[in-house]
């Protein structure tokens, strides 16, 4: 017998158990209390944002939550998910429970569309999920490049071409002790770049306010942000920023570097910028003592075919779906 309810984590202990949840049902994509609890302090005050729990005889067996799709201009559309400890993964009943629950605490709002989101090789769950409806709209790759022995000889003179061009790659560590509007500038280009990558529905520009606590997470990484610089674009003595590649911190699994985003703005792509940053970043990452680099890419992001001709290899994929109501 399950029973479900909303959820306030207040104290250490109780955002531990939440995150020992999730850990145990990712165990290759591990969580930490701290990110945790940075995490939420992103959400936007102004939206809906409930978290919930399950238990069974007492025993926590699943967490989750249901939110407004705040990242995104989409109107009347949810988004929720789930973790569970491995024994009830699956669970049609646990499955079924969640998804009612959710769907009754947001009728009020009338909501047309419900998303959610699943890994590939969690087939019960995907085929549970078919049978209600839902439909994939994309399919995200997770792939991983084991940098240990990289061969950068096959990528000879990338580097050194994009320099020709007059392209500077450097940490955002310099650029922040040389630019005073290093975080206008990051802030704008970034937009640019998002506004391009595939999502299921376009991206929301977030305020400027709300972009700099990026700064404050705990997996944030400056010296791992290599950043493509043009100075003759520019008209400040430091140039434009035509590009970035950010390295990110894996707390709980240091020797497998994450990365959260890679992208050229429209004037400068078809360049090699964007290789010429992934090899910057591989070298640091090297330098770091990491052995593999994992991140994740729309299976039609031109960014994918980059990775793979590094020598990134697939693995499981995240799906994301949605039914209307």
């Amino acid at each position: 017998m399950f029973t479900i309810r909303p959820y306030k984590a207040t104290t250490e202990e109780e955002y531990a158990a939440l995150v020992d949840i999730y850990n145990a049902s990712r165990p290759d994509e591990l969580m930490t209390v701290v990110s945790w609890r940075y995490y939420e302090t992103r959400l936007p005050a102004d939206i809906l944002f409930q978290r919930f729990i399950v238990e069974s005889a007492g025993q926590l067996i699943a967490e989750g939550a249901y939110h407004e799709t705040f990242w995104s201009i989409a109107q009347d559309k949810y988004e929720y998910g789930y973790t569970c400890l491995p024994a009830y993964e699956d669970r049609a009943d646990l499955q079924q429970l969640v998804y009612d629950y959710v769907l009754a605490q947001v009728a009020e709002r009338q909501p047309k569309v419900l998303a959610t989101s699943a890994r590939e090789d969690r087939s019960s769950r995907v085929q549970w999920l078919n049978s209600q409806g839902f439909v994939v709209k994309m399919r995200f790759p997770i792939s991983e490049l084991e940098i240990t022995g990289f061969d950068f000889d096959r990528f000879q003179g990338a580097q050194e071409r994009v320099a020709a061009a007059g392209v500077l790659i450097l940490p955002l560590t310099d650029l922040r002790e040389r630019d005073t509007r290093w975080k206008e500038k990051l802030y704008e280009m970034i937009w640019e770049i998002e506004q391009d990558v595939p999502g299921v529905d376009p991206p929301k520009k977030e305020p400027f306010e709300e972009f700099v606590k990026m700064f404050g997470n705990p997996n944030f990484w400056p010296e791992g942000w290599m950043m493509a610089i043009d100075p003759a674009a520019g008209d400040d003595g430091v140039g434009a920023y035509v590009g970035v590649s950010m390295l990110a911190k894996n707390l709980p699994m240091p020797q497998r570097i994450e990365t959260w985003l890679t992208g050229v703005v429209r004037s400068h792509r078809r360049k090699g910028i964007a290789l010429a940053m992934k090899l910057r970043a591989i070298e640091f990452a090297i330098q770091q003592g990491g052995t593999a680099i994992r991140t994740d890419n729309e299976e039609n992001n031109p960014m994918l075919s980059i990775n793979k001709m590094l020598g990134f290899v697939e693995i499981p994929a995240y799906l994301e779906l949605a039914k209307e109501l």
